[in-house]
C-alpha cells in the first residue's frame, strides 16, 4: 500500500531487477535488455538499505550473461545473475545530454 515501508525481503526482490542496469553498463550505455533474472540469497538482508556490485559480465552473439554481488551493511548476502539480449536500437543512456563536471 502507499505509504508502507518496504521490508528488507521486498527490497531486495526489487533490487534484483537492477542487476542488468549495472552488469550490462558500457560505453554507449546499456545495450541489451534483461530476459530473466535470478536471485540466490544466503541470509535475508538486515535492512532496506542495499546495493550491488558487477562482478561479470560475458556476451557472445548477442546475449549475455551477468552476475552482481548483493550486500547490506553487514556485508555480502547472494547473487543477482540476470540473461539479456542485445538492444542496441534502445540503448539505455542515462548519461546523454548530461555535461560532466567542471564544464558550462
Amino acid at each position: 500500500m502507499y505509504g508502507e515501508e518496504c521490508t528488507p525481503f521486498q527490497a531486495v526482490a526489487s533490487i534484483a531487477d537492477a542487476t542488468s542496469m549495472v552488469t550490462n553498463w558500457g560505453d554507449r550505455g546499456v545495450e541489451h535488455i534483461n530476459t530473466d533474472i535470478d536471485l540466490a540469497l544466503c541470509r535475508l538482508p538486515d535492512s532496506s538499505r542495499l546495493g550491488l556490485r558487477a562482478t561479470d559480465h560475458v556476451a557472445a552473439d548477442g546475449i549475455a550473461v551477468g552476475t552482481a554481488e548483493v550486500f547490506d551493511s553487514t556485508g555480502p548476502i547472494g547473487t543477482a545473475t540476470v540473461t539479456s539480449l542485445a538492444n542496441t536500437r534502445r540503448t539505455v543512456d542515462l548519461s546523454a545530454g548530461v555535461e560532466p563536471r567542471g564544464t558550462a
